[in-house]
């Protein structure tokens, strides 16, 4: 939505978590770095990408730990990472869990190319640049951590990774970690990799929950579909979704989001031919009939997840769109 380089705040709420264990401030610390504390409590935000990297070089420096992103990962659950934790927590086998982490890093960071490589050995993650800007070595092996991690949760103590790769160029005292944690030396590659024994492709993790798995993989392909088409309006409509369990985003806050002003924003979605209120009930409508297709999805949750405040006000919408309320729809 901007050629600004933009860096997700995944990290933000475990580092918060290490920085006040360790005894820190760590909304001071955010503050210092010109970031919002309550802002990078969404792990969906979007933070500049070089107040990132500074921020980080600034809490390796508090902490003085090389393997600072191993221990923030401990601090990670499911809901902390937002959508994308809700999308891991399906689960599902070993396979199915790699392939919608990709999908769904496809759709959250311009700045890491995510790929899943399959061989006749192995299956694996790699992270690459995507830009000019480098990632940060802290935040890709937090995700590589946190991955590995969710894994000895829900499949055995001991899954671990079968190769794992990094830069030549990553502190020693971070390889070191990274050897340690996955209990695999970490090779140098111009790429961050992780690879798993494809013979163990097939294991399910622990309470999949197979229906859930199967909506959002139906989701995060549609999801993937809408974004590669590249327009402004296809864009702003996958971020309305992801805000509108918290109610109704505002304009303003879209035209933040797109770098742009309100009255920037009216005139390129008019020259798509809409207006906002027609875009965010064109987002309501289209998510109401994939939630239609859920089985045992109540009118109050589908109310919720399309950002009503009232179930009422959810089915007046409702009437208005396909001429009678969802129960009669149904």
């Amino acid at each position: 939505m901007t050629e600004k380089k933009q860096a997700v705040a995944l990290l933000m709420g475990p580092l918060l978590h290490l920085l006040h264990e360790r005894g820190l401030d760590g909304d001071a610390i955010l503050r210092r770095n010109g970031l919002n504390p309550q802002m990078v409590r969404d792990p969906e935000a979007k933070l500049d990408a070089e107040i990132s990297t500074a921020l980080l070089d600034d809490c390796l420096q508090e902490l003085n730990d090389p393997g600072m992103a191993i221990e923030v990962a401990r601090h990670a659950q499911y809901n902390t990472f937002g959508a994308l934790g809700l999308a891991v927590a399906a689960g599902g086998d070993l396979y199915s869990v790699l392939n919608r982490i990709t999908r769904f890093h496809r759709l959250i960071s311009d700045l890491v190319a995510t790929e899943l490589i399959v061989d006749d050995q192995s299956v694996a993650l790699r992270f690459s640049s995507n830009t000019d800007h480098q990632p940060h070595p802290q935040a890709i092996v937090f995700v590589m951590a946190t991955i590995v991690r969710l894994l000895r949760i829900r499949i055995h103590r001991e899954h671990n990774p079968v190769a794992v790769s990094a830069p030549p160029w990553i502190e020693t005292g971070l390889r070191q970690a990274m050897g340690r944690y996955f209990r695999c030396e970490a090779t140098e590659a111009d790429h961050y990799s992780l690879a798993f024994d494809k013979a163990n492709a097939q294991q399910m993790l622990a309470a999949s929950d197979i229906q859930l798995a199967a909506m959002l993989d139906a989701t995060l392909a549609q999801r993937l579909a809408a974004s590669e088409q590249a327009s402004l309006a296809s864009k702003l409509a996958l971020w309305i979704e992801q805000r509108l369990p918290d109610g109704e985003p505002a304009q303003a806050d879209a035209a933040q989001e797109c770098c742009m002003s309100t009255r920037s924003l009216q005139r390129r979605l008019s020259e798509e031919g809409l207006t906002w209120k027609q875009l965010v009930e064109d987002t309501r409508k289209t998510l109401v009939e994939r939630h239609l297709r859920t089985p045992g999805m109540t009118v109050t949750q589908m109310a919720f997840l399309l950002g009503f405040c009232e179930v009422s006000a959810f089915s007046r919408a409702f009437k208005k769109w396909y001429g009678v309320s969802p129960s009669q729809f149904r």
